[in-house]
């Protein structure tokens, strides 16, 4: 490698009004998740569902009676059945959506 390589380049201007354009559509953060939350409420259902049960994982383990593979086994099927539930229900709400209110409307 040649000395020239790691040379710290000229500033360059950056014009204040493409500045103001991309300040003006940059959107925040809590409207991303307002976006995120109305076009796919059960993702975020899925992550609430998800949090829940590693947090209760989480103190259980410290306060568990139980073998450690045991738990883990329990942990599981606990998380499982929590996506389960809420697959299911995404899918019920789905299937409202397009059979029952498509009806209503006609």
């Amino acid at each position: 490698m040649g000395e020239n390589t790691w040379k710290i380049g000229e500033a360059v201007e950056i014009p204040e009004e493409a500045i103001k354009i991309a300040l003006e559509n940059e959107v925040s953060l809590s409207d991303r998740f307002y976006l995120l939350a109305k076009r796919s409420p059960f993702l975020l259902a899925g992550i609430v569902g998800l949090t829940t049960v590693c947090g209760i994982g989480a103190y259980k383990w410290k306060t568990r009676t139980v073998k450690p593979s045991i738990f883990i086994v329990q942990l599981r099927v606990a998380a499982q059945a929590t996506a389960l539930g809420i697959i299911s229900l995404g899918m019920f709400y789905g299937m409202y959506n397009d059979y029952i209110k498509k009806k209503k409307k006609e």
